[in-house]
């Protein structure tokens, strides 16, 4: 479980970093595009909260496992070269990783920047990947559009992650655990702009796949829609999210999942002149009940995510 629950934040932490551009555009309306300058680097902080309830039920009673994870990323976004198209060579870097977990069994807490390292079964699972992780540096070609290509992730980091998921189903091919399961979801997760003026109010769509054995795969629908500029900066200009979320189960899994319900929103806020985003929130929650071995597991997993540009460090 704490090696799940890792995974899917540092997921979000690899996948957060939104950075949109608005261009010039007819009045009332806005073109949005990736815009990148070569030398650039942009600091950002993302805080994350992920608050993951689990019911289990041991012979005649029911069981509450609740676990609490919370993460502070330093990440530095750095723009080598651009194209005469605009397609940059970028590449993310972790500067800084502090986590914390409040659980049952037990507590961790780890910061990159501390002399000592933490200690405990908790610990020995963890740290070798969020070691892995700092000064490693992650590079792709990413278009105006978003469209990335040429993911490349650190040796160290797929080794770490290798790691952290064995023994579980994917690990050494394509699951989540794998270098290609982890450029899928890089590629994935890029958000792809629509080309062209956006008036106020208009929405486009997008579909990731992530392949989530032994269940199935998950399939994320994402609608974004264009809000204006902000009435008190009219500098800046508001985007806001929803998802929906569904799974298409593998037919030969032993574990069955039906999502009960799900929730996703979010708002970007747009630096329009400067071409990237100055801040972002975003909110999931999902129910769900997994059975395995005819045994019904209800969990409830609430995450809250919010990044902030910020000042070189």
């Amino acid at each position: 479980m704490m090696r799940t629950l890792m995974f899917s934040a540092l997921r979000s932490g690899l996948l957060g970093l939104v950075v949109l551009g608005a261009g010039a555009a007819p009045a009332g309306a806005a073109t949005l595009r990736w815009k990148f300058k070569a030398g650039d680097n942009l600091h950002y902080v993302m805080d994350q909260k992920t608050v993951t309830t689990v019911n289990v039920k041991v012979g005649e009673e029911k069981k509450e496992i609740k676990t609490t994870l919370t993460q502070a990323i330093d990440m530095t976004w750095s723009i080598r070269t651009v194209d005469s198209q605009g397609t940059a060579e970028v590449t993310q870097t972790f500067d800084r990783l502090r986590t914390k977990i409040s659980s049952m069994f037990g507590s961790f807490e780890y910061d990159s920047k501390a002399e000592k390292d933490p200690e405990g079964p908790i610990a020995a699972g963890i740290v070798p990947l969020l070691k892995a992780l700092v000064g490693a540096q992650f590079s792709f070609r990413m278009s105006p559009q978003g469209e990335l290509s040429d993911v490349k992730i650190p040796e160290g980091v797929t080794k770490a992650l290798s790691s952290a998921g064995a023994g579980q189903p994917g690990a050494g091919g394509s699951g989540p655990f794998s270098a290609e399961g982890l450029k899928n979801m890089i590629v994935e997760s890029s958000l792809s702009l629509p080309r062209g003026d956006l008036a106020r109010g208009t929405t486009w769509t997008r579909q990731t796949k992530a392949p989530s054995p032994p269940l199935g795969t998950m399939l994320l629908d994402k609608t974004y829609r264009y809000d204006g500029p902000d009435p008190g900066a009219p500098q800046v200009e508001k985007i806001s999210l929803v998802t929906k979320l569904q799974l298409q189960p593998a037919p030969e899994s032993q574990m069955k999942m039906t999502i009960k319900s799900q929730e996703g929103n979010g708002t970007f806020d747009f630096d329009n002149n400067a071409g990237r985003v100055t801040s972002s929130h975003v909110t999931e929650k999902l129910v769900m009940q997994i059975n395995v071995m005819n045994t019904d597991i209800d969990q409830n997993s609430d995450m809250t995510t919010d990044m902030k540009l910020v000042p070189a460090r």
